[in-house]
C-alpha cells in the first residue's frame, strides 16, 4: 500500500513539474533571446523531480507571494514632470567620471611644470572617454596647458570624423553589416556623450544614429539589444527629436520588453516628453514583466519622485 502511494506521488509529481516547464517555456515563446528565462524553468524542473511533493509546495508558495507583494499600487501622486529636470540631470558614467578626478587635480596644481607632467600623464591614458573631463582644460589660464588640451581634442574629433565616414561609406556599400551598425552606434554614442562637439555637429551624428539604426532594424530587428535602444532614445532625447524618439521606444517595447534598458530608455523618453499616462503605464509593465530592477534604475525612480 505504502509502495503504491510512492508511486503515485512520483507519478503526480513528474506530471506537475511536466506541466510546470512547458507553461514557462511556451508562454514567452517568440522571445527567442531569452535563454536565460527559459533555463530557469529546466532548472526548476529538475528541482521538483529531486524533491517530490516539497518542490513544487515550496514553489507555488513562493509564486502565490510574489503575486499578493507584487500587486500593489505604486504611489505616483509625487511624481514631477519637470521639463527642465530632465535636461539638467546626467546619469552617472563610473567609467568615465573615475577620470575626471585626476584632470581636475593636475589642474589646481600650482606648479606649472608639475602641473603640465601630471596634464601629459593623464592624457597617456585612453583618452576618447574622457574628452568631457579634457575639454575642463580648455580655459585654464596657463596657455601650454591649454593647448595640450585643444590638441588632444583636436586630433580625437578629426579621427573620429575620418573613421565615422569611412565606416559609414562601407556601411552604404554592405547595409545588411549589422556587426558594422553596432559598432558604429557605440563609436557615436561614446562620443555624443562626452558633451563635446557643436550644436549643428551634434544634430548631424544624433541624425545619423538614427539612419544606421534605421538599417538595422531592416534587416536584423531581431538582434537590436535593449541597450542600443536606449542609446538612440537617448540621444534623441538629449536634442530634443521626441517625435524620432517615440519611434525608437515603441520599437524597443515591442521587441526587447524583457531587458531592463529598454524600459530605462522609454521611461527617459515619456519623462523628457511630459507624456505622464505613458510613464505610469510603462512603469506597470516594467512591474509585471518580474525584471530585477537595478541601482540606476533605482536612481531613476527617486529622482522622478522628488
Amino acid at each position: 500500500m505504502q509502495l503504491a502511494l510512492l508511486i503515485l506521488i512520483l507519478i503526480i509529481n513528474t506530471i506537475i513539474a511536466v506541466v510546470y516547464l512547458l507553461w514557462g517555456i511556451l508562454r514567452r515563446k517568440n522571445k527567442e533571446a531569452d535563454r536565460g528565462h527559459r533555463a530557469k524553468y529546466v532548472m526548476l524542473f529538475f528541482v521538483m523531480l529531486a524533491c517530490p511533493l516539497i518542490g513544487p509546495l515550496f514553489l507555488g508558495c513562493s509564486h502565490i507571494l510574489y503575486l499578493i507583494f507584487s500587486n500593489r499600487e505604486v504611489d505616483m501622486a509625487d511624481v514631477s514632470f519637470s521639463r527642465e529636470r530632465v535636461k539638467t540631470y546626467t546619469p552617472a558614467d563610473i567609467e568615465r567620471d573615475i577620470n575626471i578626478a585626476p584632470m581636475q587635480e593636475a589642474l589646481v596644481v600650482s606648479d606649472v611644470k608639475r602641473r603640465r607632467k601630471m596634464l601629459l600623464d593623464v592624457l597617456k591614458k585612453d583618452i576618447r572617454r574622457s574628452l568631457g573631463a579634457i575639454a575642463i582644460a580648455l580655459n585654464n589660464p596657463d596657455s601650454e596647458t591649454s593647448h595640450y588640451a585643444a590638441s588632444v581634442i583636436m586630433d580625437v574629433l578629426s579621427e573620429f570624423r575620418g573613421n565615422v565616414q569611412n565606416m559609414h561609406g562601407k556601411l552604404k556599400e554592405d547595409p545588411e553589416n549589422f556587426e558594422l551598425g553596432s559598432l558604429m552606434l557605440k563609436y557615436i554614442n561614446e562620443v555624443l556623450r562626452q558633451n563635446i562637439l557643436s550644436g549643428d555637429e551634434k544634430r548631424s551624428y544624433t541624425y545619423m544614429e538614427d539612419e544606421i539604426g534605421d538599417l538595422m532594424y531592416r534587416y536584423h530587428r531581431e538582434r537590436i539589444e535593449g541597450l542600443q535602444y536606449r542609446r538612440l532614445i537617448e540621444d534623441l532625447v538629449n536634442i530634443e527629436e521626441f517625435s524620432v524618439a517615440e519611434k525608437w521606444a515603441r520599437r524597443a517595447m515591442k521587441n526587447r520588453d524583457y531587458q531592463l534598458d529598454t524600459y530605462i530608455g522609454c521611461l527617459k523618453y515619456y519623462f523628457a516628453y511630459d507624456d505622464r499616462d505613458a510613464f505610469l503605464k510603462c512603469m506597470d509593465r516594467l512591474k509585471q514583466s518580474g525584471i530585477v530592477v537595478n541601482r540606476e534604475m533605482m536612481e531613476l525612480i527617486r529622482l522622478f519622485q522628488e
